[in-house]
Order: structure tokens, then C-alpha cells, then sequence
């Protein structure tokens, strides 16, 4: 690794959508939509939980990163 790595920052992409949810359930493997809401992916979870009595799940949140340069580079 070389020092020139040091001007450059890893920062969230401002064109892309931040924050994409979605859930696994454990016991059954059904898998929510994803939503930008993660309240959204929350209740289903919920839901899915009232329906069938499963209480585990897996949550993933994906963001997208961009390498910007720092000035002048």
C-alpha cells in the first residue's frame, strides 16, 4: 500500500439510494422486499411473526460508497 491512498476518502455515494433494507426469516427462509424504509422491512417482520409464530430473523442494510479524491489530486 502506498501513501498516495491517504488522498482519497471512502465516503456514502450521494447518487445513489442510501440505506436499502431487507429481512430473512430464520425458520423458513421467506425474505421481505427490499424498501429504503427500514420501518417498512420492520413490520414485515412483524407481520411475518404474527402469521407463523417464527420470532428470528436476519436483517441487512446495504449502502453504496464512492472514493473521492481530495482536492487538486
Amino acid at each position: 500500500m502506498t501513501n498516495d491512498l491517504i488522498e482519497y476518502a471512502v465516503c456514502l455515494d450521494p447518487d445513489t439510494r442510501q440505506g436499502i433494507s431487507h429481512a430473512w426469516c430464520m425458520t423458513c427462509g421467506m425474505r421481505s422486499q427490499e424498501a429504503e424504509d427500514g420501518a417498512a422491512v420492520k413490520h414485515w417482520c412483524l407481520g411475518h411473526a404474527d402469521e407463523t409464530g417464527h420470532k428470528r430473523f436476519r436483517a441487512v442494510v446495504t449502502t453504496f460508497l464512492v472514493v473521492v479524491p481530495a482536492p487538486g489530486r
